[in-house]
């Protein structure tokens, strides 16, 4: 069986088999080409650009192309996740005694109602 390597954000490099890797690959524009795979230590879902040469690699290794038909949206989601301001200990605090409430969730839900305890 072929091993692929690739790199995980979170775990560094780790060994994928073929079948582990999906690839995106856009005929239009080649920057629009992408894999993903699932990380088998963290299960985080990774998502890279594959430029002609990664896409030709990992064909040759056996990965099955697949036309880009997938929205990137995500990333757009995990650049404005990035520009959030970090949760706080108050912050867990106040979820904390929210989430005790009965109608925690419509308090959540409803920015116009009062969220302060009890």
């Amino acid at each position: 069986m072929v091993t692929i390597k690739a790199t995980c954000p979170t775990c560094g490099e780790v060994s994928l088999g073929p079948a582990d890797i999906d690839l995106y690959v856009d005929r239009g524009n080649s920057d629009g080409s992408a894999y993903s795979f699932e990380c088998p230590h963290c299960r985080a879902h990774v998502r890279k650009p594959a430029d002609d040469r990664v896409i030709r690699l990992l064909v040759s290794g056996g990965v099955q192309a697949r036309p880009e038909t997938r929205p990137r949206a995500p990333e757009r989601v995990a650049d404005s996740v990035r520009q959030a301001p970090a949760l706080t200990p108050d912050d867990l605090l106040d979820f904390h005694e929210l989430i005790s409430l009965d109608d925690w969730f419509q308090r959540l839900t409803d920015p116009g109602r009062d969220q302060g305890g009890g």
